[in-house]
C-alpha cells in the first residue's frame, strides 16, 4: 500500500512552539527520557558514547523535560570517569549549540564536517566562539583519550585495592 498511496509528513516545529510554549506558562510539551547503554568501554569508546550524551543534552527541546540516563552495564569506571569529563564540557557545549543552532549536535561530527561553517551564519562573533569551542573540544578529546590510554594498561601483578 505504501507504493500506491504514499504518505509524505512534514514537521513544523513553529506550529508546535505555538500551540505547546505559550509566554508566561510552562510548557505543554512532553517530558522525554533518554537511554544510552553501553558495556564494554574499551569495545564502546567512551568518546563515541559522549558525544552520543552531547547531542542529546544539546537537543532543541525544553531543559527541564529532557532527561538522559546512561545505563552502564559493565560498571566500569572509565565509562564514569569520562562521562564527568562529558558532564564538564557539555556546560560549553549545549549553549555554543543553542546560540548559533548548530547542526550536527555531536561536537566529533560536527567539527569533521568538509563544509562551509560560515555559510547562513551572520554572527559576527560566530568564527570567535567556533575557533574557541573546537580548541576546547579537542582538549576534552585528550583528556578522554588518556583517560582511556592509562585503562588499557594493566599491570603485570594486576590491580589490587587499597585493602588488599
Amino acid at each position: 500500500f505504501p507504493k500506491w498511496s504514499p504518505v509524505n509528513r512534514y514537521t513544523y516545529i513553529e506550529n508546535l512552539s505555538a500551540r505547546f510554549e505559550r509566554e508566561g506558562e510552562p510548557s505543554g510539551l512532553a517530558s522525554v527520557d533518554f537511554f544510552v547503554s553501553t558495556v564494554d568501554p574499551l569495545k564502546e569508546p567512551p568518546l563515541i558514547t559522549a558525544n552520543t550524551v552531547l547531542s542529546i543534552l544539546a537537543v532543541e527541546y525544553p531543559v527541564d523535560k529532557v532527561s538522559c540516563y546512561v545505563s552502564d552495564d559493565g560498571a566500569a569506571m572509565l565509562t564514569f570517569e569520562s562521562l564527568v569529563e562529558t558532564a564538564e564540557f557539555a556546560r560549553k557545549w549545549v549553549p555554543f549549540c543553542k546560540k548559533f543552532s548548530i547542526e550536527p549536535r555531536a561536537p566529533e561530527f560536527y567539527f569533521s564536517q568538509k563544509i562551509d561553517y560560515l555559510k547562513d551564519k551572520v554572527q559576527p562573533s560566530f568564527v570567535k566562539e567556533r575557533r574557541a569551542m573546537k580548541r576546547e573540544y579537542e582538549e576534552y578529546k585528550v583528556q578522554v583519550n588518556a583517560m582511556v590510554a592509562k585503562a588499557q594498561k594493566t599491570p603485570e601483578e594486576g590491580w589490587s585495592m587499597q585493602d588488599g
